[in-house]
């Protein structure tokens, strides 16, 4: 029995020593405790910022697709043509007015979303227009929405969750555009990433409409089993001390030309671009930017980069080689505030 007490007393004294290191700071801020050090909830929710924020926008999507769904329901009932129909058939009789869909609609479609021609057939032509015609439907239906929602009254509280930004630092980085844009565009790549090489086409189209408006900020973030990206990011930074122009053109060439990034092969290929040879291969061989790399890998990693590309718009998160329209839309939003 006398054992038990002892043990007793060792738990209320263990649970003693975390309270009181726990009343250090208010409970709702620790995630958790270790030999008496605290781990923040800032700490655990800072690297995934993004992720936390695509799961709580995904929840309130579906919390309010349900909530209309529901009014809309309501809102037929409450119309007089309603009476002994089915919510659809009223829809159908009353809203939609059979919209039609040319086939000048179907092949910008087509141009728009880059479909290549070996995959276009009449199959893929009927989907498309069958798309084309439930967007026109859901178009309508959500007009008679919004204006059945004004007669009645409709108020939806749901609260639409903060997208997270991230600050960044981008002094004596890289840059591609005006140094004065309103958009900076930050990314975190690799030069032997083939998808950092696939959405190098979606950039060059946002600099061509977007001009100005937009500033390209490159950020290094070789990966490990990518064995010539490490030494590849440092002969960019060497290239960058000659000219940010300089780096620029090796950039290109390097995502171009991924099997290509022997230290050598780079020595060799450097005068082609009017980098000084002797100067890039003396930095390269120094380990001159080592540390650079890999600040920018931990710098990364502390914002949530675990595969490249990502990148961050305004300090908004895009992760991977995402379409133009992604991007775009982030960009039209910053744009108008």
């Amino acid at each position: 029995m006398f054992q038990h007490v002892k043990y007793g007393m060792r738990l209320i004294l263990l649970f003693i020593c975390f309270s009181t290191q726990a009343t250090t700071m208010p409970d709702n801020q620790v995630a958790a405790i270790i030999d008496n050090q605290i781990i923040t909830n800032q700490e655990v929710i800072e690297p995934i910022k993004s992720q936390l924020y695509e799961a709580e926008r995904k929840l309130y999507e579906l919390k309010l697709n349900q909530v209309k769904s529901m009014l809309l329901e309501r809102l037929i009932k409450r119309n007089s043509l309603s009476k002994g129909m089915t919510p659809d058939a009223f829809l159908k009789k009353h809203v939609v007015k059979d919209p039609k869909v040319t086939q000048q609609e179907i092949e910008t479609f087509i141009k728009q979303n880059k479909i290549p021609a070996e995959k276009i057939n009449n199959e893929l032509k009927d989907k498309v227009r069958n798309y084309i015609l439930q967007e026109k439907e859901s178009r309508q239906i959500a007009v008679w929405f919004a204006q059945q929602s004004l007669v009645h009254g409709v108020v939806i509280n749901l609260k639409k969750p903060n997208r997270p930004r991230v600050s960044i630092p981008i002094d004596n980085a890289p840059t591609l555009g005006n140094q004065n844009a309103k958009v900076t565009i930050v990314e975190y790549s690799d030069f032997q990433c083939p998808y950092c090489a696939k959405a190098e086409d979606t950039i060059k189209e946002l600099q061509k409409n977007y001009g100005d408006q937009i500033k390209i900020v490159y950020k290094q973030y070789p990966l490990g089993f990518h064995k010539d990206a490490f030494k590849a990011a440092e002969a960019s930074l060497c290239a960058h001390e000659q000219s940010n122009e300089f780096f620029w053109k090796l950039h290109g060439y390097m995502l171009a030309n991924p099997r290509k990034l022997s230290t050598a092969s780079l020595k060799n290929k450097s005068p082609d671009f009017g980098i000084n040879k002797s100067q890039f291969s003396q930095c390269l061989d120094s380990g001159k930017y080592t540390e650079r790399v890999n600040q920018e890998i931990a710098e990364g990693n502390r914002l949530g980069v675990q595969a490249t590309p990502m990148f961050f718009v305004n300090g908004i998160v895009v992760r991977g080689a995402q379409p133009y329209q992604v991007f775009a839309k982030i960009i039209d939003e910053e744009l108008k505030e």
